[in-house]
């Protein structure tokens, strides 16, 4: 069985991991300075980093001796699993100086299990670490957060991305050289676009697209990613601004025929419509989804009615809402539209 990419490529090393700087700056010279704190608190959005770079700042603690303890708060996050946590924290690792605990989304952590270790992140026992990871920070009480080195985790930039993705497929061409490959940097950036910052999310959309081709060009990238609905997208919008209801009802009775979820669809639309009227506005291309294949740069630079965009965005906005918790969403959809395009 093939290893996944983003487990393959996982840095080991702070070195390798893309960006974040500061964090891995102050985190190394507490090291050198031999001045590491008990409690650790790495903030951040998903696939940046925080997991990845606790794993190697425990291993560089203990010089590579003995593995970290991991803990997924959520789904250990009661009194009793904090009550067991507070037992492991009491006795000397075997085979490590250090016992360094990592509990990831420890958000999820309940208060009466933070209430439970907030003695023992106070005063910690001598030889023990504790390192939380978490997307969501403000879940954590005040009373945590005033104990803990917080340390934010930022979104890995668009050029960043690209060139660890780069990285990966040197490392992979080298020793796949049957393959014969070839990659655009206008493929990259549009699933580093896709990815949202996020490292682990990247690598992974860049597997699925080896699975489906070794030549990473956009137009191929689009298609491996299920992305192809921006036609779809495109001829909606078409109809909807022509006021062709015919065309309109065919193609959200095609999507339904396709067992699409409708209401992601829609949801997936007006983030469209978003990047639509973004684009209207002036910005780059770089600030928005759509893929910049040549069809629908023409349509963009081509599209003289930005306004009847405008109010599809507004539709869909209330639409979305509507449909959260509908049994018939196909009913509400066609209505809405036909509505709007009488």
């Amino acid at each position: 069985m093939a290893q996944a990419l983003a487990i393959k490529y996982r840095p080991k090393t702070f070195d390798d991991v893309t960006e974040q700087g500061a964090v891995k700056i102050i985190l190394q010279q507490q090291l050198d300075a031999n001045a590491i704190q008990h409690c650790y608190l790495f903030v951040g959005g998903a696939g940046t980093g925080k997991t990845t770079s606790a794993r190697i700042f425990a291993d560089a603690i203990n010089k590579g001796q003995g593995n970290p303890i991991e803990l997924d708060a959520a789904s250990n996050n009661s009194v009793d699993d904090m009550r067991e946590l507070i037992a492991q924290a009491q006795t000397k690792s075997l085979n490590s100086e250090y016992k360094v605990f990592i509990i990831d989304e420890c958000h999820m952590i309940t208060v009466a299990g933070w209430n439970a270790i907030l003695k023992l992140i106070e005063e910690p026992p001598a030889k023990s670490i504790f390192i939380f990871c978490t997307t969501d920070p403000q879940k954590i009480p005040k009373t945590i957060i005033s104990r803990v080195q917080r340390y934010d985790f930022k979104r890995i930039s668009q050029d960043g991305i690209v060139k660890r993705l780069n990285y990966i497929l040197d490392k992979e061409w080298a020793e796949h050289p049957e393959w014969d490959a070839s990659c655009e940097t206008a493929a990259l950036e549009y699933i580093a676009k896709l990815a949202d910052g996020g490292m682990r999310d990247a690598i992974t959309l860049l597997d699925k697209v080896l699975a489906y081709t070794k030549d990473i060009e956009l137009d191929a990238v689009v298609k491996a990613l299920g992305t192809v609905d921006y036609d779809v997208m495109f001829e909606l919008t078409d109809s909807l601004i022509h006021f062709s209801q015919k065309d309109m009802i065919q193609i959200i009775e095609d999507i339904h025929n396709d067992g699409r979820d409708l209401k992601q669809f829609v949801k997936q639309y007006t983030h469209f419509l978003l990047d639509i009227q973004k684009y209207a506005i002036g910005c780059d291309w770089k600030y928005i989804n759509i893929p910049k294949l040549a069809d629908y740069e023409k349509w963009l630079k081509t599209c003289d009615d930005f306004d009847a965009c405008h109010n599809i965005l507004d539709c869909c906005l209330k639409l979305n809402s509507d449909i959260k918790y509908s049994s018939s969403p196909k009913l509400d959809i066609e209505t809405a539209f036909i509505l709007l395009s009488r």
